[in-house]
């Protein structure tokens, strides 16, 4: 079992080290220890590292000079522990008057990795009793949270986090419980076992389990997660941190296009591993080969700038500085989470950006096209639209040469297919209106 590490204490004093972690963890604090040696330093990767303690003095240096300390700070930061934030970086040293500027320089040099969200000193000797031990760990974690609460957006997102794995935690606890529940013959972690082949056979359908089993696994838990994180609350010990999260800030402040195209890209798209081809369900390609040029009239029995101006909604097929034809893959979610064989289905979208979208006051809309959100793709703001009449399906072996773009996260994937098939399922009645 390998847990990330969520607080790292780096010292090249053994004695230091071992009464920091000792303390931390005798209150609850668990702490990967590394004991620095220039020689054979070697820390692995730190992602989701929230705090780290870190000796200013890491290898002797010129006296009154730090500028190689911050570099070797910099450097355990950029090339082993590679922390994805939020995290904060404690000065844990007897000159604590160099916080400021191991902050500016991490600010200013860290390339590649997020930067923390603050530097802190605390002097190790105001800890550390004669023998090396925390004299007061309680002491110490208060200190700790007291830095954190000064940044209380950062501590509510930390607030959130912590309660997101206590709802995973219990997720998994369930489940052991009711493996020990269970009246079935064997040891508890043989029941535990067939619940877990259960959920998977459940999600995936019993032929495609041995595939991924932690996929299958994981499709069954998710249901179970997913309420457990909906359906949670604000603690009222926790109210006070909400609103200074919030502070002076208007919920009703006016986003830019910028701004808005990148929080609908963390939203509602995900990228993809370079090598899938179109298979995950939301899959968004490039318009293959056999539907492209000459031979887009003979897929879709319109021309490219027809169906841009006229079906796609863009204003003008040649003016647009940047357009792409793509296909959106809309399996149904139960065949494919059990696999099932057959060619997949796909819609025809374009991607262009907002310069390039008609306005509909100048021109209705086709009742089929679906418009997306503007969200952020290849460094541009962008919208997908959609249209529910041009339909294609290929199969597994045709898509083995397609690269994906991006994937369409549930939600958004959810309401383009609602549309679809709405659209699709419409009925239409003979009527006669006074002339």
């Amino acid at each position: 079992m390998h847990l990330m590490p969520r607080v790292v204490a780096i010292d090249d004093q053994r004695e230091h080290l071992e009464g920091l972690t000792k303390g931390l963890s005798q209150y609850g604090m668990p702490c990967l220890s590394v004991h620095f040696d220039v020689e054979t330093a070697a820390i692995s990767q730190c992602p989701h590292v929230r705090v780290i303690f870190a000796d200013l003095h890491l290898i002797p240096g010129p006296p009154g000079d730090h500028t190689q300390d911050f570099s070797r700070l910099g450097s355990l930061l950029q090339e082993n522990i590679k922390p994805t934030g939020p995290y904060l970086v404690v000065l844990w040293t007897a000159y604590p008057e160099q916080a400021d500027n191991l902050c500016d320089f991490l600010q200013n040099r860290l390339e590649g990795v997020t930067k923390p969200f603050a530097v802190e000193a605390l002097d190790k000797n105001k800890y550390l009793d004669p023998n090396g031990d925390l004299a007061n760990p309680k002491s110490l974690v208060q200190s700790i949270d007291r830095i954190i609460s000064g940044q209380p957006q950062i501590d509510a997102l930390i607030n959130w986090e912590e309660r997101v794995l206590g709802a995973a935690g219990d997720t998994v606890s369930s489940i052991v419980q009711l493996a020990e529940a269970s009246r079935a013959d064997g040891k508890p972690s043989q029941q535990v076992g067939r619940l877990l082949s259960i959920l998977a056979s459940a999600a995936v359908g019993p032929g495609h389990v041995a595939e991924d089993r932690f996929r299958a696994v994981n499709d069954g838990l998710f249901p179970i997660l997913g309420d457990r994180i909906a359906s949670m609350r604000a603690l009222d010990k926790d109210d006070e941190m909400w609103q200074a999260a919030f502070g002076a800030f208007d919920t009703g402040d006016k986003l830019t296009q910028d701004e808005a195209a990148k929080l609908n890209r963390l939203i509602h798209i995900a990228p993809l591993p370079s090598d899938n081809q179109g298979t995950e369900r939301g899959s968004v390609i490039a318009l293959p080969r056999i539907f492209s040029g000459d031979l887009f009239v003979q897929a879709f029995d319109v021309t490219e700038k027809e169906a841009a101006e006229r079906q796609f909604g863009c204003k003008s097929l040649e003016g647009s500085s940047w357009l792409q034809w793509v296909l959106v893959q809309t399996q149904a979610a139960c065949d494919y989470a059990q696999i099932r064989p057959g060619p997949l289905p796909f819609y025809l979208g374009l991607c262009l950006p907002a310069s390039a979208v008609e306005s509909e006051r100048k021109k209705t809309p086709p009742a089929a096209l679906w418009k997306s959100p503007c969200f952020e793709y290849d460094d541009k703001a962008c919208f997908l639209h959609v249209n529910a009449r041009f339909h294609v399906s290929l199969s597994s072996k045709e898509l083995r040469q397609e690269t994906c773009l991006f994937r369409l996260r549930e939600q958004i994937l959810n309401d383009l297919i609602y549309r679809i098939y709405s659209y699709g399922s419409r009925p239409g009645i003979i009527s006669f209106r006074k002339s």
